[in-house]
């Protein structure tokens, strides 16, 4: 029963953060790089290249907090909890949500920055509590309730970026380019409340210093681990590709399909249906019957392909088509992969195998959102597709190759 209540409120606490993350993906390529838009706010003098190069910038910057920050919040959480870990993140959601509102309203491109940082920097929560499912479950249910955690991020996606496209959307004329972040603190000041009622402790609670050189130790360490060397190097290239997708999949969309930050919302929607569908039902059924390790170099090596061929689909219904392969086989391969962390780590290091995950991953969106700014000055927003289509592919490959 406590396990099935923490599993609820884990739930719960990791939908309402990622649609506040969520909420900005339709805004944010409108405000640097489409200058018809009421919400452009680049200044004069910038170029949209410019632009281009600040949107990774902006959305780099996030990953880039989470890889100094949560090596170190996930040993803390070792030592003094996660419920506490779990709860400063949320917080930090709060501020950084309402810091950036303040940032569109008076333009400051500056503090739209220095929001992402804050939120990077507390942004441990979905490392913590997968470190909390793996305090609470065995080897046997492992996969099943990393796949509800996954289920949980799908409808946060699915919301996040519904509802940051509705809410700015003009429908009312209380739907500024504003409400999305005013509501997304709200969401997660009563994800705050919500936790510190219900959330029940599972952290062994080790007697242990906080080391605060861990981020650049950790990565070190994580390399001599056995078994999770490879895996950690999959991680990295694989969130590079994926990251040069979501980056610029938005701007994508906006200047091939005409889309409005309504469709691009629901855009989103439709993808986090289809996580939840791969997550929900596809994953709990395939994993009863074959292993992670079998499953996972296919699911990576077709994630890529299908990312690869988005642009190569000039019209639409060729487009979702490839969009919908590609988000079957991606909720595959993410809940594959922590579960093969987790797996090889031992019970005593489980927040910090997945502390250096989370960590690998986040310098593994940092640098390629930012270097997915140049591609598309460099050429054109295309560009960040097809690279990162062929970076997974190449990923898969070499996993498999390895063997």
């Amino acid at each position: 029963m406590a396990e099935n209540h923490n599993l609820r409120t884990l739930f719960l606490t990791v939908i309402a953060e990622v649609i506040s993350f969520g909420v900005l993906i339709p805004i944010v390529p409108l405000l640097f790089t489409e200058p018809s838009s009421s919400y452009f706010i680049l200044p004069e003098g910038l170029t949209v290249n410019q632009g281009y190069l600040l949107l990774g910038l902006l959305i780099g910057l996030y990953p880039l907090g989470q890889f100094f920050a949560t090596p170190i919040l996930g040993e803390i959480s070792d030592i003094y909890g996660r419920k506490k870990v779990i709860q400063i993140s949320i917080l930090g959601t709060v501020v950084s949500s309402l810091i950036f509102a303040y940032g569109i309203l008076i333009a400051s491109i500056p503090i739209l920055l220095f929001s992402r940082i804050v939120n990077g920097l507390t942004g441990g929560l979905i490392s913590v509590a997968q470190a909390s499912i793996a305090d609470m479950s065995d080897n046997s249910h492992k996969s099943k309730n990393f796949g509800i955690i996954g289920m949980a991020f799908g409808l946060g996606f699915i919301l996040g970026p519904f509802l940051g496209g509705f809410l700015s959307s003009g429908f009312s004329k209380y739907f500024t380019s504003i409400t999305p972040f005013i509501f997304a603190a709200l969401v997660s000041s009563v994800s705050l409340i919500y936790s510190n009622r219900k959330l029940i402790e599972t952290s062994p609670l080790e007697d242990k210093k906080v080391d605060w050189k861990k981020p650049l130790r950790q990565l070190l360490k994580g390399l001599r681990i056995p078994g999770l060397k490879k895996l950690f190097a999959a991680n990295f290239f694989y969130f590079s590709g994926f990251n040069f997708f979501t980056t610029f999949i938005p701007v994508y969309l906006v200047q091939n399909f005409n889309f409005t930050q309504f469709n691009t919302g629901n855009f989103f929607l439709y993808i986090g249906v289809l996580l939840i569908i791969g997550q929900g039902f596809i994953v709990p059924r395939l994993f009863s019957r074959t292993t992670e390790e079998k499953v996972m170099p296919f699911t990576l090596f077709m994630t890529g392909l299908f990312v690869f061929l988005q642009p190569v689909m000039t019209t639409l219904i060729p487009f979702m088509i490839a969009v919908t392969l590609f988000s079957l086989n991606n909720s595959v391969t993410q809940i594959a992969l922590n579960t093969l962390v987790s797996n090889k780590a031992s019970g005593k290091d489980q927040g910090l195998a997945l502390g250096t995950n989370q960590s690998v991953r986040a310098l593994g969106n940092a640098i390629p959102s930012m270097l997915s700014g140049v591609a598309a000055a460099a050429f054109d927003p295309s560009a960040p597709l097809i690279i990162a289509g062929l970076l997974i592919m190449a990923t898969a490959t070499a996993y498999k190759l390895t063997d």
